[in-house]
């Protein structure tokens, strides 16, 4: 795993209900509904683990060991089933029904936000690209990553050397007419695709 990442972010259910209504605004527009008679709009159920150490953090068994929840596991789970729920139902309206969403976590402060979509890729660019070697430091940057078969979108500041420290990290793969979608606060690129990539294999 890189660590790029800038700084641990402690996992509580403020922070995640704060970033799952952005990631609903921000991918959920990325992709058209399901089109034709033929279209599959059967929800996709995405697994309660991932390959190495990934928890569905719906399930209060994730949060056993995380000191930041200690005691309110079972209050902090159910508070990702409410934000889940409610990013349910802002995709059904626009994917049509042909979707998964949850989120992961990994030990104390990593957090995924998942979702799979029953439709082809669609474009999947920032709104602008600078190069972070000619900006001062500090400033903020959005760069367009190919990390194997994942297209991602970093947001972050500026560094010596153009180096770019992430905020907030998306990455799209795509199979035939399954789409992967995870985001993920301060975490490379390299790892949110692979995170993208466990999931593809999941759901395929």
């Amino acid at each position: 795993m890189s660590k790029s990442r800038s700084s641990d972010v402690p996992l509580t259910g403020i922070a995640i209900g704060a970033v799952v209504l952005a990631l609903v605004v921000v991918f959920a527009v990325l992709l058209p509904k399901a089109q034709g008679d033929e279209a599959d709009t059967s929800r996709i159920a995405l697994p309660s683990s991932l390959p190495g150490g990934y928890k569905a953090a719906d399930n209060a068994s994730a949060w056993k060991g995380n000191a930041n929840v200690a005691g309110n596991e079972a209050q902090v789970a159910a508070q990702v089933k409410a934000e889940i729920a409610f990013g349910n139902a802002a995709l059904k309206k626009t994917t049509g029904g042909g979707f998964g969403n949850r989120i992961y976590i990994k030990g104390a402060s990593e957090i995924y936000f998942v979702q799979a979509f029953r439709a082809a890729g669609g474009a999947f660019s920032p709104g602008e690209l600078s190069d972070p070697s000619k900006l001062q430091q500090g400033t903020s940057v959005q760069q367009l990553i190919k990390t194997g078969d994942a297209t991602c979108i970093v947001d972050g500041t500026t560094g010596t050397g153009g180096q770019v420290t992430p905020s907030e990290t998306q990455c799209q793969v795509s199979k035939g007419d399954l789409t992967i979608q995870v985001m993920a606060p301060s975490v490379a690129a390299s790892d949110v695709a692979k995170v993208a990539d466990l999931v593809l294999t999941k759901v395929d």
